[in-house]
């Protein structure tokens, strides 16, 4: 007898049908859906299988316009490698395909700041500070640049080397790299700020902050002072050993190998000067509440002992709400803006499903 075959999609197979503008539509429309309530998530948004080093975290969403459901399984013990997105046809229950989700996974987190950016920064942002120089990392430049216009990169890394390393490698044309350590005197005049480190501490704070920016904050870690989100000081208590711990293991942030960060004098936490006093920000979103407060800098306010009605009160609303057109992103040019973007699972979904009709698998 013969059993049906499971299609499984390889990294590499991914990569010969998925762009970076792909990705960018992919996520819009995603968010735009999930705003318009044409999708669900799976809840709790993080289930996790096993609590020991060999566990996984499976994130689920059923999305109405493909007609599909999937599930993003990820083992946390494996460096972020051997992810994996399982599409299964709605009406019937069967399952379509399994795609691998390495780098796909780590496109879709680069696409989903570029989407949230273009959303919420001014029209005119030419100048992006990038904060960490790791496996996502390297996917930003180029979704960056094709939303936005920009004149230059500014790339901040713990060791000089590391962000001299990256600027090489990811050379764009038309586009200046500019590399250091130093936060305080990368931030002046940045129009955008793209953080993903594993950083336990906070690292950016509201002096880094100059008027008009938008501040995308992806990392695994509390790396966003929670002072940007209150506009006064905070006296919180010490975050858990380790910080926040990742649900999906080190897919979801930058490694310390993989060029975390930092920083120069005055980034660090605690630090209240620099590149000159700043206040919070004024508008403040999330792509996924559920899941932020399972990992990143909102997990770790929350681990430190900021309030939830604290949090609660200073959100202005969700990314895919600002996607529908049922609330608007920056209302002034001056305005402050922070969205920390975690993932949503539906646009990892998305972009299986799209993998799967491009490679022309029924």
């Amino acid at each position: 007898m013969s059993l049906p075959t499971l299609p499984m999609v390889s990294d590499a197979a991914v990569r010969s049908v998925i762009t970076v503008a792909d990705a960018l539509d992919v996520v819009e429309r995603t968010y735009a859906d999930f705003g318009a309530a044409r999708l669900a998530l799976s809840s709790p948004t993080i289930t996790r299988l096993g609590e020991g080093a060999e566990g996984f975290g499976l994130k689920g969403a059923l999305l109405d316009r493909y007609g599909v459901a999937g599930v993003r399984i990820t083992p946390r013990h494996t460096e972020g490698r051997n992810s994996w997105c399982l599409v299964l046809e709605t009406a019937s229950g069967r399952p379509l395909v399994a795609v691998e989700e390495t780098w796909l996974h780590r496109l879709r987190t680069a696409a989903s700041a570029a989407v949230a950016a273009r959303l919420l920064a001014r029209p005119g942002s030419r100048v992006l500070t990038l904060v960490g120089a790791g496996r996502i990392a390297a996917f930003v430049p180029a979704a960056f640049a094709e939303v936005f216009g920009l004149d230059e990169i500014r790339v901040v890394t713990r060791a000089a080397a590391s962000a001299e390393e990256f600027a090489a490698a990811h050379a764009l044309p038309g586009v200046r790299f500019s590399t250091g350590t130093d936060l305080n005197a990368a931030a002046p005049g940045s129009d955008l700020i793209v953080a993903i480190t594993s950083s336990r501490l906070p690292i950016i704070h509201p002096h880094h902050l100059s008027p008009g920016v938008t501040l995308i904050a992806l990392g695994g870690g509390p790396e966003i002072a929670p002072e940007i989100l209150t506009g006064t000081a905070v006296p919180l208590g010490a975050a858990p050993a380790g910080g926040p711990a990742s649900a999906t293991g080190p897919a979801s942030a930058t490694g310390p190998a993989a060029g975390a960060v930092l920083l120069g004098p005055g980034s660090g936490a605690g630090s209240g000067g620099g590149a000159g006093e700043g206040s919070g920000v004024e508008r403040f979103f999330v792509d996924d509440l559920g899941y932020a407060r399972e990992i990143g800098s909102v997990a770790g306010w929350l681990a430190a002992g900021l309030p939830a009605e604290t949090v609660l009160s200073r959100l202005t609303g969700s990314l895919p709400a600002v996607a529908a057109g049922t609330m608007p992103g920056r209302t002034a040019p001056d305005e402050r803006i922070l969205a920390v973007v975690q993932g949503v699972a539906a646009c990892d979904v998305a972009l299986a499903c799209l993998t799967m009709r491009r490679l022309g698998i029924a």
